[in-house]
C-alpha cells in the first residue's frame, strides 16, 4: 500500500532515504542468498524473491520521483 500511496502523492523521495532503502535491499538479498544456499522450503525462497522485487520497485520509485521533483524544482526556479 505504501508503493501505491507514493505513486499517488509523488513524495516517496521525501519519506525515505536512499541509504535506508539500500540497507533494506541488502538485508533482503542476504536473506534470499541464505535461503537458497541452505535449501529452505520453496515458499521461503519465493517470499525472499518477493521482498527483493518490492525493494527494487521502491528504489525505482525513489529514484524516479527524486529526479522528477528535482527537475520540477529547477523549472520553477527559472520561471
Amino acid at each position: 500500500s505504501q508503493i501505491y500511496i507514493a505513486c499517488q502523492n509523488g513524495r516517496v523521495d521525501q519519506a525515505l532515504s536512499l541509504g535506508f532503502l539500500l540497507c533494506w535491499i541488502a538485508g533482503d538479498l542476504t536473506n534470499f542468498i541464505g535461503c537458497y544456499l541452505t535449501n529452505q522450503l520453496p515458499i521461503q525462497i519465493v517470499t525472499a524473491i518477493f521482498y527483493v522485487n518490492m525493494d527494487i520497485i521502491m528504489i525505482s520509485q525513489f529514484v524516479y520521483y527524486k529526479l522528477k521533483n528535482q527537475k520540477m524544482t529547477k523549472c520553477k526556479v527559472f520561471q
